[in-house]
């Protein structure tokens, strides 16, 4: 038996198990009592009836809706490195997804290491790709760095809700849907990338895939009617 003095203290002392029970807890039944209708999921279905994984991209601030639907899916998750990305983890690691720890400012060489691992297991991969920090709707280079050194396909992804909660003061202006709100979720069409890890090459793709999820989100918020029902938190 390891003696409890051996064992290192916990950083996240109490909210390091609490939020995280909570946080699983919210994500199953908030998100399970959103009316979800997802748009070109067949897209998705495709490429896994083919045998085939996707790199899923889409942005920080809709991910609660996403995360929900990926329940019971055969996904890995970013999570950055910070103290609000541990949390995240835990989250998610207590729903069952693989976690890779890493982001675009550190730890991102070895989390797209173990996340091309992942996916050669059949995961597929997922990028909020704007994060962790923004600006928001920029999107970053590790979801193009994974599709091309994967040869998986992007595929991009939006979500949006009504009723629901606008976090205006939060840089991802983060959006938390209502119980039994409607809800959608978007599949956009898969793009499939050159191998071409240039810089120049790199950020082409970069403002392309930023290009559809504005454009995808745009849709999604149309799909529910969001902007006409915001609450400031």
């Amino acid at each position: 038996m390891t003696s409890s003095r051996n064992k290192k203290p916990d950083k996240l002392g109490f909210s390091g198990w609490a939020l995280p029970a909570l946080g699983g807890g919210l994500i199953r039944v908030l998100g399970g009592s959103v009316r979800v209708k997802e748009l070109g999921k067949e897209r998705l279905e495709g490429l896994e009836d083919r045998g085939s994984v996707a790199v899923l991209a889409f942005f920080h601030g809709r991910q609660f809706l996403l995360i929900s639907t990926f329940l019971g899916r055969r996904v890995s998750i970013m999570s950055s490195l910070s103290r609000d990305g541990e949390l995240q983890a835990r989250v998610l690691s207590g729903l069952g997804f693989p976690i890779v720890r890493g982001s675009a400012s550190r730890g991102g060489a070895r989390g797209l290491i173990a996340m091309k691992r992942l996916m050669g297991q059949g995961y597929h991969g997922s990028f909020a790709v704007d994060g962790p920090k923004g600006p928001i709707h920029e999107v970053k280079p590790g979801a193009v760095y994974l599709a091309k050194k994967t040869g998986a396909p992007i595929l991009p992804l939006a979500a949006s809700a009504k009723p629901a909660l606008t976090f205006h003061k939060a840089w991802d202006r983060y959006l938390l849907p209502m119980p039994f709100c409607r809800g959608v979720v978007i599949y956009g069409e898969p793009m499939w990338l050159d191998d071409d890890l240039g810089g120049d090459a790199v950020d082409r793709d970069c403002r392309a895939l930023q290009s559809v999820l504005v454009r995808l989100q745009a849709e999604a918020d149309s799909a529910v009617g969001r902007a006409s029902l915001r609450f400031e938190v």
